[in-house]
C-alpha cells in the first residue's frame, strides 16, 4: 500500500508536467497599454495560441480597454462596447481561435492607434512555445518582458508546490 506522503510526493512530481499553462503576453511589452504605440507591429510579432493570456497595463485615470466587434475596431467605435475594462491591469484568457479586439475607449486614443487586434490559433496548433526573450538594451525593459513574468509565476508556484510537499514529509 502506498502511504499519503508517497502519492504527495507523487502528485507534486507529476502534476506540472500534465497542466498545460499558455504564455502571458503584456501588451506591449514595456511600454504597456497608451496612444503613440504600433500595436498592429507588436501583435504581428507574437503568436497567440487558446489558453494564452493577454494583460493589458495601464494609467485607469487616462486610459481603459473596450473589447469591441471587428466593425467598431475598424470605426474606433468604443461606444458599443462588447466589454469595458479600466482597472488598470486587465487579463484576458484567449479561450477561443479567431480574432479579439481592443482599444481605448478615451477621446481619440484609438486614432492615435491605443488599439489592438489579436489572432488566436486554434488547440489543434501545437502549444505556445517559450517565446525567446527580445533583445533590449535597458536591462530594467527586459526584466520586465511578458515571457519572463511567465516564467516566474511558473516556477515560483512549482517552487511553492514543492516546499510544501516536503514540509508535510518531514
Amino acid at each position: 500500500m502506498v502511504s499519503p506522503k508517497h502519492v504527495m510526493l507523487m502528485f507534486t512530481i507529476i502534476a506540472p508536467s500534465a497542466i498545460c499553462f499558455g504564455a502571458v503576453y503584456r501588451v506591449g511589452d514595456a511600454s504597456g497599454w497608451h496612444p503613440m504605440f504600433n500595436y498592429t507591429k507588436w501583435a504581428s510579432s507574437n503568436k497567440f495560441h487558446v489558453g494564452d493570456t493577454i494583460r493589458f497595463e495601464y494609467n485607469a485615470i487616462f486610459h481603459n480597454v473596450k473589447e469591441v466587434t471587428e466593425p467598431n475596431y475598424r470605426a474606433c467605435n468604443g461606444t458599443k462596447a462588447i466589454a469595458t475594462y479600466f482597472s488598470g491591469n486587465d487579463s484576458f484568457t484567449l479561450d477561443h481561435p479567431g480574432h479579439r479586439y481592443f482599444l481605448c475607449g478615451f477621446p481619440y486614443h484609438c486614432r492615435y492607434g491605443q488599439k489592438v487586434k489579436i489572432y488566436v490559433v486554434g488547440e489543434g496548433s501545437s502549444p505556445s512555445p517559450s517565446p525567446s526573450p527580445v533583445a533590449d538594451k535597458n536591462p530594467a525593459n527586459s526584466a520586465s518582458s511578458s515571457h519572463h513574468i511567465f516564467s516566474v509565476q511558473f516556477v515560483t508556484k512549482y517552487l511553492a508546490m514543492v516546499i510544501l510537499v516536503l514540509f508535510y514529509l518531514f
